[in-house]
């Protein structure tokens, strides 16, 4: 398969000018021909997975299960730390392609021992990721060159089944870029730490006088700069922009409605870590694939792992990174595996749930524990009802089992001396008491700004510094569920808690130290 026969179906590639057809080109060569440049054949990379989505299930699970029990193998005789206990305990005398045999590694040992997780083995200059910290402390992942190429082709490839072609014009808002980096890309970079008015003015300017294809960021700044579009524009009467791709943060069921209002754009979810890279993508139809000829992921509950269909710990190995083998690695988010496949044709397993940070939960006034996300569920309720639908942002902070501060950012600082304030705060109280229980009282301040984390990522909690200690744990599974559409344009879903998540990156949690 050749580069023509790969990126024939680019979006609109029938009705483009040849000008903006050419535009694609150009840059998609140009970022494919510097990373080869650099021993990342990103490109061959691509087109194999292309290939390999046109494998059955059954000869898709076989390569996956192969390429896996080949990097465990290489994994044993190269990773010092799996020459330590408790792995040569439970490797000794064992076969090291078997999956079964291997422990599980805690982000702990992955941070604390991260140098003899590194490969002994003699290769080509390594690279290292930072993580931005969203699960947790950051962690640190040294990669190969080959290793990146193979994850950068899991984060163009999916592209591929929505029509978008590599070296698309892309608006990009993230928290950090590179100026080589995006041009190279034709991206248009926007810094989601900063997205002050005027600089989100400037952002639909750029939709409206550039037409870009693709709309990519984490899902908070996407969707503020769809909420500032709602303000000065009211909903979209035609897109802005055609797609949204959106990672690096748990994705809310009212963001992705937001985006499609606002600005038009159907909404791509992308999950992954830097531990791994890209975990998961979005098809056309609405289900998330688990990338898994780069990645194996288990579900593990009570320290072993559980079949498709129930909930757990998301513990996932590499099949790509000689430079730094992870193995059962558990990387700090919740989620379920479907027991049955999505009617797309695509032969990757489905990721049917998918909860951010394990550690972040809140506790209810009855002292159950809960999951910090259903805030989003709650959020949902007061979509584009004023004043706290109207707010740019708003930030839960729980004191104790009774007591939150709950602040909201105004949309301008000319709106905050002329905000109903009896009617927000009854909004905040209603959807506080509502959520974790009758007793809660909720003190509400209305701020100017909110502040993003270093990274330009944003979470609409924030979980307290001592924990609340829970009296126990709510046990109602938290249910993804996607009801996949019959073939038509647009996917029919039913998120009953309100939410999709991402803890990705972009896909990553941090993008790598350089794209080019």
């Amino acid at each position: 398969m050749n580069d023509k026969e790969l990126y024939k179906s680019a979006p609109s590639a029938d009705f483009a000018s040849p000008a903006r057809r050419t535009e694609r080109a150009f840059h998609r060569s140009l970022y494919l021909g510097l990373q080869q440049l650099r021993g990342r054949p990103v490109g061959s990379a691509i087109r194999r997975l292309a290939e390999w989505d046109a494998l059955g299930p059954e000869r898709y699970a076989e390569l996956c299960r192969e390429r896996l029990a080949a990097m465990l193998r290489y994994a044993a005789r190269h990773v010092p730390l799996y020459r330590t206990a408790p792995w040569a305990e439970q490797l000794s005398g064992r076969d090291a392609a078997d999956l079964d045999n291997w422990p599980v590694l805690q982000r702990d040992a992955l941070r604390q021992r991260r140098a003899e997780l590194v490969s002994d083995a003699r290769g080509p200059l390594r690279v290292n990721r930072r993580s931005s910290a969203s699960t947790g402390a950051p962690v640190t992942v040294t990669w190969n060159p080959t290793a990146l190429a193979w994850s950068w082709a899991a984060e163009y490839h999916p592209m591929l089944w929505h029509g978008l072609s590599l070296g698309a014009r892309t608006l990009r808002i993230w928290g950090s870029g590179r100026p080589l980096e995006n041009w190279t890309l034709n991206r248009h970079f926007v810094p989601a730490h900063d997205l002050a008015p005027d600089r989100l003015d400037a952002a639909l300017r750029y939709l409206d006088t550039r037409r870009p294809e693709l709309v990519w960021g984490s899902p908070s700044s996407v969707t503020e700069l769809a909420r500032h579009a709602g303000r000065v524009r009211g909903p979209a009467t035609k897109p802005l922009v055609e797609f949204a791709k959106v990672g690096g943060e748990q994705l809310y069921a009212f963001q992705r409605d937001e985006i499609r209002r606002y600005l038009g754009a159907r909404v791509i979810e992308a999950y992954g870590c830097t531990e791994m890279g890209p975990v998961a993508a979005e098809c056309p139809r609405g289900s998330l694939h688990l990338l898994e000829s780069n990645v194996h992921v288990e579900i593990f509950r009570d320290g072993a792992p559980v079949p498709p269909g129930e909930t757990g710990d998301i513990v996932a190995t590499t099949l790509i990174n000689r430079g730094m083998p992870l193995v059962r690695c558990r990387i700090g988010d919740i989620g379920r595996i479907s027991p049955e496949p999505c009617n797309c044709g695509l032969p990757q397993p489905v990721l049917a749930e998918l909860r951010g940070r394990a550690a972040d939960l809140l506790v209810r006034a009855d002292g159950t524990a809960v999951h910090a996300s259903v805030l989003g569920d709650a959020l949902a309720r007061y979509v584009g009802k004023a004043p706290l639908g109207h707010a740019r942002k708003i930030q839960f902070h729980q004191v104790d089992r009774r007591n939150w501060r709950v602040e909201v950012e105004a949309p301008s600082s000319e709106d905050r001396g002329h905000e109903d304030r009896a009617a927000l705060e009854a909004q905040v109280s209603e959807l506080v008491r509502g959520t974790f229980g009758a007793e809660c009282r909720a003190q509400c301040e209305v701020v100017d700004r909110i502040p993003r984390e270093a990274s330009g990522k944003y979470r609409y909690y924030r979980v307290p510094t001592e924990p609340v200690a829970p009296s126990r744990y709510a046990t109602a599974p938290y249910d993804r569920n996607a009801e996949i559409g019959d073939g038509g344009d647009e996917p029919h879903r039913r998120d009953t808690a309100g939410m999709r998540a991402s803890a990705s990156s972009s896909v990553t949690d941090a993008p790598p130290p350089s794209a080019v």
